[in-house]
């Protein structure tokens, strides 16, 4: 329970704030009315006459026994109303703080009053890489893909254009249309003849092959690939999907939090704003003595209903 709450009436019956404050003013106007009487007291009492005269003045009468006796009562009195001031200033800056610390409540204190999880906020994760996914093939799977995957390089590197074997098959072609080649002057002329050391459709076969051998294993490489490219853009896709469902669940959730918070504080508001300032019983004497000054300023003939010592005002 706030201890704040201790000021008001759980009965709905007492003072609102702004007759919390008259009645503090007229407590106020109490105590000057008593403190001006203690300090115009003197325990003497002052005469003046001329001299010759027979006549004596009384300029000041001295307190006399009763008053003397009477003392105590008014500094007790004036404690009281001081007390009732106190405690009416003290209970109007509670009800302050309560209504400013509801008007403030932050949807996390919010949460944690009300025993509230607020759901943390999603995250989107990651998707499926390459190398997750080719980590992930079995034993045989991966060793066939860097099987397919070094075939079809070394393969495609021979026959090519650039390639050791395509380059050797050309030059062939071109030592078969021109076998022979001069070089040099005279008698230092040299002849060089260009003979086949192997059958020239041998090295068409092995070509063509070589070839064939290359683009199958291309197409199941590319088949490879493409179950790899399907898996990570599936994952991709999933991924966003998750999020985004997630998000908008969070979105839904995190809307009905906020507004239970948003009532829960006008609810509050209303009845904080509707809180009454209870008397307690030790301040009742002083409360009934000052409301009656209020209600004697208003009229003097006025009758005056109290009400019973202890109850709520």
């Amino acid at each position: 329970m706030d201890k704040d709450l201790i000021f008001f009436s759980a009965e709905g019956k007492g003072l609102t704030s702004t007759s919390a404050n008259h009645v503090a003013n007229m407590a106020k106007e109490m105590i000057r009315t008593l403190e001006a009487r203690l300090a115009a007291m003197v325990f003497y009492s002052t005469e003046v006459s001329l001299i010759g005269s027979g006549s004596v003045n009384v300029l000041r009468n001295g307190a006399d026994a009763d008053d003397v006796k009477n003392l105590s009562a008014i500094m007790h009195r004036v404690a009281e109303a001081k007390s009732l001031i106190a405690w009416l200033r003290e209970a109007i800056k509670a009800k302050d703080r309560l209504m400013r610390r509801t008007e403030d409540l932050s949807l996390e204190e919010f949460a944690k009053l009300e025993g509230i999880k607020i759901p943390e906020v999603p995250v989107m994760e990651s998707a499926l890489t390459e190398d997750e996914y080719y980590g992930s093939l079995s034993l045989e799977e991966r060793n066939r893909y860097y099987e397919l995957e070094t075939l079809a390089a070394v393969i495609g590197k021979e026959i090519h254009p650039g390639g050791h074997f395509a380059d050797a098959r050309d030059d062939l072609a071109r030592r078969t249309q021109n076998p022979r080649s001069v070089e040099g002057d005279g008698r230092d002329t040299l002849i060089y003849s260009y003979e086949p050391s192997v059958d020239a459709g041998l090295i068409e076969s092995v070509y063509f092959h070589l070839q064939k051998q290359y683009r199958e294993a291309q197409a199941k490489l590319n088949s490879m690939k493409y179950e790899c490219e399907k898996a990570v853009t599936d994952s991709k896709v999933k991924v966003r999907t998750d999020y985004t469902n997630a998000l908008e669940k969070w979105n839904g959730e995190m809307q009905a939090i906020r507004s239970r918070h948003a009532e829960y504080i006008r609810k509050k508001v209303r009845e904080y704003g509707g809180l009454k300032i209870l008397i307690p019983d030790t301040l009742d004497d002083i409360y009934q003595e000052v409301s009656r000054l209020g209600k004697n300023r208003i009229t003097d003939e006025q009758k005056v209903d109290h009400p019973i010592r202890g109850h709520y005002l």
